[in-house]
């Protein structure tokens, strides 16, 4: 990656050159994004507002940089193709949040925010990571105890029992993650507070997050919201993997516990198995790890509710 600086004019030149290919326009601090066969072009607002920064990655970044500035302020001793898949607009410092265990009726709810800076980035390259739900479990399991311990995150988990105690205090789902969201956010940003980009992978309008966050004291500002934001930017990419890698520790530790193998999902393998747990271990113990807000719950508790 080659990063340039430039003035209004150039940045005018390079839209201008480069308007039949630009795919992204006014994301948080991001003014557009393009993208050809061979480079992706990402520029961005200042306060200043009259110089611009533009990063270029791609081919060969170097010698398109060169002709919009005599002065590229940073390139890789080896430049390298940048793959089609991870594919992101923003490779700069940055904060993104991401959580897994939403759509599955057993296991915990897990929200992590992970830190990524060129470091991180050689990591994210490395390892190919990108999207949890385009990776494997296995894959999972493998890659991220490899580098876990050499990034910034935060995560926290939300076990069944506070998921449904929440969820009878009139909680719903998005309000649990928006304040989980906020949380982990809070807690990384403290630990690098220089970082300006902050995303979250968006799972309801931003205006609804923050009003869900009505009653939360400390509330992480300035964020951008987008869906499918594990294909945008790195760090939501990362914390999506290292929360689903979590998850799944979870869910070891849950079949290891009732010498079971739990499905994961919300379908009818999950309700058979549902029955046969609580057939074999009761209801007290079904309610430690199934969320009571999925319409699973009553299907599957249904016989045993006839009882009394």
């Amino acid at each position: 990656m080659v990063t340039i600086k430039v003035d209004k004019n150039v940045l005018d030149k390079i839209r201008k050159d480069f308007s039949n290919f630009i795919i992204e326009e006014n994301i948080g601090y991001i003014i557009f994004v393009a993208k050809t066969s061979d480079y992706i072009i990402t520029a961005y607002d200042n306060k200043k507002k009259n110089v611009y920064k533009v990063t270029i990655q791609g081919l060969d970044p170097l010698t398109l940089a060169l002709k919009y500035s005599d002065e590229p302020l940073s390139f890789p001793k080896k430049q390298k193709i940048i793959k089609e898949s991870p594919f992101f607009i923003d490779v700069n410092s940055q904060i993104g949040s991401d959580e897994v265990g939403t759509g599955d009726f057993l296991g915990p709810v897990v929200v992590c925010a992970a830190y990524v800076d060129n470091e991180t980035m050689k990591l994210i390259e490395e390892f190919d990571i990108h999207d949890s739900k385009k990776l494997t479990d296995k894959k999972i399991l493998q890659i991220i105890p490899l580098i876990i311990n050499k990034v910034y995150y935060e995560y926290k988990v939300l076990k069944m029992e506070k998921y449904n105690n929440a969820h009878s205090k009139g909680f719903n789902l998005n309000q649990m993650k928006a304040i989980l969201h906020n949380f982990v956010l809070l807690k990384l940003h403290s630990r690098v507070p220089y970082v300006n980009n902050v995303y979250v992978d968006q799972f309801c309008e931003p205006t609804k997050y923050y009003e869900y966050l009505k009653d939360v004291r400390l509330i992480q500002k300035d964020i951008v919201f987008k869906e499918k934001g594990e294909t945008y930017f790195p760090s939501i990419a990362l914390a999506s993997c290292i929360a689903r890698y979590l998850f799944l520790k979870e869910i070891e530790e849950i079949n290891k516990k009732y010498n079971v193998s739990v499905p994961l999902g919300a379908g009818e393998k999950v309700n058979i198995f549902s029955r046969a747990f609580i057939h074999k271990f009761g209801i007290e113990e079904f309610n430690k790890i199934s969320k009571h807000s999925f319409k699973n719950y009553k299907e599957v508790t249904a016989e045993e509710e006839k009882l009394f």
